[in-house]
This record gives structure tokens, sequence and C-alpha cells, in this order.
């Protein structure tokens, strides 16, 4: 009798199977690999729509914010006033604008272009998406506030317009209180390519057109003031000593990264180093005899070399010590309707933000913010002393907005000029225009002797 094992028939294809299921396994790890993908970039990108309309959506916050803001202008040259309290009624008047201004709240701006019931609840102001009322992603902006009192003014100058004329007016203090102006420019987000001015023992090199600017750039200041009586041949005035006077005068400031080279305060060829003069240490220091030096055309005037150290919101700053005003008879006090400052980036380039703050203290280093951290963190800038930092009014209108989109929200600030911006200052004394030589000036010119060294005598001159 034959024994025959019998066939495992079951088994047959076995391989195939694993190989199928393993194969199937990997298509679906790699299907949901390219799912998780996609819909992470479906997700990104809708965030991304959804914040680009929440910003779009402050955006017209602010342009309401400019026209309430220019209602109240308008309200404002009739004379109009306002009691500590809304008029009776429905209707939006001047009173109620007026109101509303100097009481700043969210709906604000909403309540004075009728966008939100005077009376009625407030609430956020709905953006249409087409002239049908759409509104698919429920944009709107939720918070408006103008503010009319700013601790700075800020500003930003390019080629197009790099001159900046700031007519101060005050809030909480006088003219005459006024004793620093506190200039800081070329903010980190301008760029991060920092190349600045060969400034060295021997010479100033400046940059030219022609080659790639100065990072952060070189700027002027000047000061304009009067008394509350002058006449005009008192802006060629100047006044030394204890009571050093002048009623215009204007510096330049050179960026360093070299501290050792803002230091030099004994190069009278070239440049003065302005930075920890006196007993001002970590403050690069203008005083009030250098504006003064600066309107007189018997001395040498030289740029003064700051020393910029890139770590605060501003790359560089310098405190300028206000001089007086050219005393007119008795009246020696500076006049609140004529005080005013002139900021210009001499190159045109780069585009720099501007930051000016005003001091009203005895020390220069009172004047100086100081970094803290804040509740989240993050840096958070605030001054040393608030009492000391003047409070501007109605020289730029502060505009906070915040808008959404569905349930995302962007909040962005905005400064309003509140003066004519194109207020017609001379950008130079002389200009020849024309190219290939066909502006040639046909005059002889002269100059005046001044000194050959600051504070003593050019023995050349008659």
């Amino acid at each position: 009798m034959n024994y025959q094992k019998p066939k495992t028939k079951f088994r047959e294809g076995a391989a195939s199977f694993y190989i199928v299921a393993f194969s199937t396994l990997i298509l679906v790890v790699i299907a949901m690999s390219f799912a998780a993908v996609i819909i992470s970039e479906v997700t990104r990108t809708s965030n991304d729509d959804l914040a680009q309309s929440a910003y779009d959506s402050a955006l017209a916050g602010i342009e309401d914010a400019k026209l309430a803001y220019y209602n109240y202008q308008s309200c404002i040259e009739t004379k109009a006033t306002y009691d500590d309290q809304l008029t009776t009624g429905d209707d939006v008047n001047c009173q109620d604008i007026v109101y509303w201004m100097n009481h700043p709240n969210c709906d604000m701006v909403g309540h004075i272009l009728g966008r939100i019931p005077k009376n009625g609840p407030g609430g956020e102001v709905l953006i249409q998406e087409t002239k049908d009322g759409d509104n698919n992603m429920q944009q709107a902006y939720t918070c408006v506030k103008l503010d009319l009192n700013t601790s700075d003014y800020r500003t930003t100058l390019t080629s197009d317009n790099s001159t900046r004329v700031i007519q101060v007016e005050l809030e909480d203090k006088q003219a005459q209180e006024i004793t620093f102006a506190r200039i800081s420019w070329y903010s980190n987000t301008d760029g991060s390519d920092y190349q600045f001015t060969n400034v060295n023992g021997n010479n100033v090199i400046f940059p030219t057109l022609a080659t790639k600017a100065a990072t952060p750039p070189t700027i002027s200041v000047g000061l304009v003031q009067t008394a509350t009586n002058f006449a005009l041949s008192e802006f060629d005035d100047t006044s030394y000593g204890a009571k050093a006077a002048t009623n215009r005068g204007t510096v330049y400031l050179v960026p360093t990264g070299n501290d050792n080279v803002a230091k030099q305060d004994d190069l009278p060829d070239n440049h003065i180093g302005a930075y920890g003069r006196g007993n001002h240490s970590g403050i690069n220091f203008i005083t009030a005899s250098d504006m003064v030096k600066s309107n007189d055309r018997t001395v040498k005037n030289l740029p003064y070399t700051v020393y910029c150290d890139q770590n605060g919101e501003f790359a560089c700053s310098a405190t300028i010590e206000l001089p007086n005003v050219i005393q007119h008879g008795a009246d020696s006090a500076r006049n609140n309707d004529t005080f005013m400052f002139v900021v210009n980036v001499p190159y045109g380039q780069p585009s720099t933000d501007i930051s000016l703050e005003l001091c009203a203290s005895a020390e220069a280093n009172d004047c100086v913010k100081t970094t803290s951290s804040g509740e989240d963190g993050g840096s958070t800038e605030e001054s040393s002393s608030t009492t000391n930092i003047a409070t501007l009014h109605n020289v730029q209108v502060k505009i906070d907005s915040t808008g959404r989109a569905n349930d995302l929200y962007r909040r962005i600030e905005a400064r309003l000029d509140t003066f004519d911006t194109y207020f017609p200052y001379p950008l130079y004394a002389l200009e020849l225009l024309g190219n290939n030589g066909d502006s040639n000036l046909v005059k002889d010119m002269t100059v005046t002797c001044e000194y050959q060294r600051w504070g003593s005598f050019d023995p050349t001159c008659p």
C-alpha cells in the first residue's frame, strides 16, 4: 500500500497575497501623506486669504477714519464745541463729532459716518464685497480709534519726499518748556544691510548717488523758532555762552558703527564725535551751542558723528539740546505758533523711518527711552520718565484699526498728518537743472572769511 502526503493547496499564492497587502499599505500611506500635504496647503491658503481679507478690512477702517477726521476738521473750522455728553436726537451734528473725537471708543468712526446708529448699540461695520452686498468672508472692521495726542511724530522720508517740516503743537506743555529734541531714524524693518559712511580720524567719505547709499543714511535736523514778537533780521543773530540763543540752526548727523570714532571730539577739520559727550554717557548728544554755531557764518561747521548700536527699534538716535530764542525786548519766551523742525535726508535714499520726540527735562539722559520685557516675553519700549516726554496735539492723528474676516483678526496702526506735508520749504540754496553742461552758472561767486579752526581766527582774512 502506497502512502501519499496530502497536498496543501491552500498555501498556494500566499506570497502574492503578502505582496499585494504590503503594496496596498504603502500606497495608502503615500495617498494619506499626499492628502495631508494637500489639506495643509489648502488650510494655509485659506488662512492666508483670510489674513489678507482681515488686513483689507482694517485698511477699510483706516480709510473711514480719514473721512471721520475730515468731518471733525470741518466742524472745528466752524468753531464747534462740545459738552461732556452727546446731544439728544438721532441725528449726528458737529457737537457729537467733537465729543467722540475727545472721547475715543471703538465705535466712534461708525457713529461719525452714520454706519452705526447714534443711539443704537455699538458693533462692527460690515464691508461689502460686491455691489449686491455679498459678504462671504464676513469681513468687517470691529474697532477703529482716532487719537489726536501722540508721544512722538513719525514719518518716512523717501527720494520723492526727502524733507518734512514739522510744526509743533503741544497738549500738556508750553513751547518754552521744551529743552531737548530726540531724533531717531532707520527702523530695523527698513533693511538689515548696514553700510555706514566711511568715517575715521582723517576724513569723512560720503557716498555718492552713483554708488550704494549709506545705511543708515546721513540726516539733517533743522530748528526754526522765534519769540512772540520778532524781526526777520533776528534769524541771522546768534548768542553764545550760558544763554546760547538762535532762531534757526541745522546740524548734520553722520551714522557710524564704531563707537570709538563717534567719541572723537577733537577733530575740528573733518567731523565732531557726538557719542557720550560731557556727562551724557550712552547717548549721542548735540549741545545748544552746536545748534547756535551752525547759524554762525564766521565759524567752520562740521558734521556730527553718531554711534548706532542697531539694537533698538531704530538703528540711530541723537538728543539735541535746544537753544533759547533771540531775545526781543523783554520777551524771550519761545512762541508756541512758530516752533518747528525740518528733517531731511540729503541724499534722498534709502527710504528712512523717522521719529521725533520732545522732552521737558533738566537732564538729557532723562529723555532716553529704555527697553523692558512685556508680559508676552517681547520687548516693549517705554520712556524712563513719562512726565518728561511732551505730548503732541493734532500734529498727527494715530489711527488704531482692527479688521476681521470670519474668525481671524488683524490689527494695524497708521499715522495721518494733519498739516500740509508739501509745505513749500526750499530743498536747496542753489540748484542747476539740465544735462551735459547745458545749465552752467555764469556768475562770480565769493565766500566770507571763516575761522580756520573752531575758536581761532583765520589770519589770511582781511
